[in-house]
């Protein structure tokens, strides 16, 4: 099995903008190592019998995501100008491959970690408050491409913890944004399996977003994980 230093080695990601954010990064590089060695124990027999194993990857690029959707023959218009691009989820992806086929390529999880809103600070310092950042944004942005690279699955194995100021309040501005962005799901519930479709082509996506004003635990996002990522790897085994 493929070990699990390059999660801890992965450490210039990102430049994040403050010290909560760089505890959220190093928490959710620890959660995903926790998942990966978590995995190859439980189904460490299935994943021998078929040569798989378990990598990680600090990002996905846009070929990757275009390959995945020409899978399985839905769509065969693409732009792929921008097929050197990456995205980088801030946990990182956790990628089933198999040692025979360098073409198997199954994504396992793919974790997101933001920050946003310091109000509370700066109001402690005798501080104007500042505009709501754009995190959920960029976090937008990363969901419409990973929505569509898993429109041919049953599944979409995405978490984001959200922590900070501008998620304090349940119903406010921003909250409003990221339910949007969760196709009016429910927030802060596990979410891996398409719902309330009637055909392959008319499922609904929720992804697992979990958003307060506390900071995440690497034992709470592990234990989140724990079932979203399990979830999908026995969807590709069995």
């Amino acid at each position: 099995m493929a070990n699990s230093n390059q999660l801890r080695e992965n450490k210039n990601q990102h430049k994040p903008k403050n010290k909560q954010s760089k505890v959220a990064d190093k928490d959710i590089y620890l959660a995903m190592t926790d998942i990966k060695n978590y995995l190859e124990e439980r189904f460490e027999k299935w994943l021998e019998e078929r040569d798989l194993v378990i990598k990680y990857e600090k990002n996905l690029s846009f070929d990757t995501m275009i390959n995945l959707i020409k899978i399985k023959n839905i769509r065969n218009v693409f732009d792929e100008n921008f097929s050197t691009r990456t995205i980088k989820p801030d946990g990182g992806v956790l990628i089933l491959r198999k040692e025979s086929d360098q073409k198997y390529y199954k994504v396992i999880i793919i974790a997101e970690t933001k920050h946003q809103g310091t109000n509370d600070l700066r109001l402690k310092e005798g501080l104007r408050k500042q505009a709501q950042g754009n995190a959920i944004e960029r976090l937008g942005k990363n969901l419409t491409g990973i929505r569509a690279m898993f429109n041919h699955e049953k599944i979409t194995p995405f978490v984001c913890f959200g922590s900070g100021y501008d998620f304090k309040e349940k119903q406010g501005f921003v909250m409003s944004k990221i339910s949007m962005l969760n196709e009016f799901y429910y927030l802060n519930r596990i979410y891996v399996n398409k719902v309330d479709g009637t055909s392959d082509l008319n499922y609904f996506s929720p992804v697992s977003m979990y958003f307060r004003y506390d900071n995440w635990t690497r034992k709470e996002m592990f234990e989140i994980m724990k079932e979203i990522s399990e979830t999908a790897i026995r969807y590709y085994l069995f």
